[in-house]
């Protein structure tokens, strides 16, 4: 059976020393060391970006460069070392080993007169290795996590509501709020700064109903649906319908808390003056006279004002359905595809037109398939490739990327796509949209024909 390659460096200018290093490598009964070597730390330095191994054995002391110097100059422009170096050092070096740890070298290694060392290096470097493969897929996590929380950005900021997720602790710290709540003359930096969130805004009045809601809601994992008032900046009393639920992990571990706040202010003083009308009807009747005509017209009069306001309430709740059909129907008949990619890289969400392009079905695809299950193997190298720029700058501007549709045939698309982060940095979703441009792409390879 053919053992799992490992591609080793090794930058030590004792010949002696590479040929122990070799020996020791060769012996190990799981995996084949393909080593190249460099007597100079200049020499090392250009092996390791073009072969790109998967580990440095790095020698401290060198004709032309010392460790640390080596390490400064293998790092690249965020001061991260690109592959993992671990640090071969005299007895009398130890010190400096730890050192060159701190500035980003995986382990070291301290060579002893026995060279009793070259027992532990195929262990070690392959701990070092299983080590950086851990990191990396965190990593990954938590890209995945930002792209996640880019999309859900995206969609929660264009509708008329505020859109928030709370931490699941006692105060309820805010983990992201929508720009819709500068309504009540705050931004979402200072509430997001702020260690009770929202819940400072609350009116005294209605504190406890809130307190108590959120309790339950945490305890019995069902829906939170309350109206309560929240105070604006200049004190302005405004009414609103909080909506709210738990999200889990798919292991059914609670997550956070996320919910949406509709403005019913003007419902509520709708509200207010039909109860005036009742109750101003009451007192007709309770105090009717002789003038029974009077009060009759008055009747009639406040009646004809009741029907009125409900007529008005009606339209009302028709005109908030027809809002969110046409919403609904904005988001899944676009023009262009919208997707969202869960923490683990799973469709969580797609529009219809994304649907209708791959020709498949939305419980063919929501979670239970990835974006790189539906490319061409190039296009899956590229997108993954990508992953680099987008931790970088948060965004992914029109990558170019070919479909495979359930047909067979090849779809070209353009992605834009913005990176989401939670408060502490980690990766809660995706944001992407895709632009159909198969069409434009024939007509250009036409035109070079």
């Amino acid at each position: 059976m053919t053992k799992p390659q490992i591609r080793v460096l090794i930058v030590e200018d004792d010949l002696v020393d590479r040929m122990a290093c070799r020996r020791a490598l060769a012996q190990d009964p799981n995996y084949e060391f393909v080593l190249s070597e460099a007597e100079t730390g200049r020499e090392g330095l250009q092996l390791a970006h073009a072969q790109k191994p998967d580990c440095v054995l790095l020698d401290y002391h060198l004709p032309d460069l010392n460790g640390l110097e080596f390490l400064a100059e293998l790092s690249n422009d965020l001061g991260e070392i690109p592959v993992p170096v671990m640090m071969l050092t005299g007895a009398d070096n130890a010190l400096v080993a730890v050192e060159a740890m701190k500035r980003g070298a995986q382990d070291y290694l301290v060579k002893d007169v026995n060279r009793q060392y070259l027992e532990l290096l195929p262990s070690v470097i392959q701990r070092v290795l299983r080590e950086r493969r851990t990191l990396m897929e965190k990593k990954q996590v938590e890209e995945n996590l930002v792209r996640a929380e880019a999309k859900y950005r995206f969609l929660v900021e264009q509708i008329p509501a505020i859109t928030y997720t709370t931490a699941l602790d006692a105060s309820g710290k805010l983990l992201y709020i929508s720009p819709q709540i500068r309504q009540l003359g705050f931004s979402p930096e200072e509430l997001l700064a702020e260690p009770e969130g929202l819940l400072k805004q609350i009116h005294p009045e209605d504190q406890a109903l809130v307190y108590t809601e959120i309790a339950r809601g945490y305890e019995s994992g069902e829906p939170v649906r309350c109206e309560y008032r929240l105070l604006t900046r200049t004190g302005e009393v405004r009414w609103f319908l909080n909506e709210a639920s738990l999200v889990r992990h798919e292991t059914g571990e609670p997550l956070f808390m996320q919910g949406v706040l509709i403005d019913i202010t003007e419902d509520k003083e709708v509200e207010e003056e039909l109860h005036k009308h009742r109750q101003r009807l009451e007192e007709l009747v309770a105090n009717r006279t002789m003038q029974f005509e009077k009060q009759t017209a008055l009747l009639e009069s406040a009646n004809a004002n009741l029907a009125s306001k409900l007529i008005a309430c009606t339209e009302t709740g028709r005109a908030l359905k027809e809002y969110a059909d046409q919403f609904a129907d904005l988001y899944h008949n676009a023009p262009c595809g919208y997707y969202s990619l869960g923490a683990d890289g799973v469709f969580v969400q797609i529009n219809d037109t994304a649907l209708k392009w791959l020709g498949r079905t939305r419980e063919e695809v929501v979670g239970k398939m990835s974006l790189t299950d539906l490319l061409t193997p190039s296009s899956g190298k590229t997108f993954l490739e990508s992953y680099s720029r987008f931790k970088e700058c948060g965004q992914l501007h029109d990558l170019q990327l070919e479909i495979v549709r359930e047909d067979g045939t090849n779809q070209t698309v353009l992605l834009n796509a913005t990176a989401v982060k939670g408060a502490a940095g980690r990766f809660v979703m995706s944001r992407s949209m895709m632009f159909d441009i198969t069409d434009s792409k024939r007509a250009e390879q036409a035109m070079l024909l």
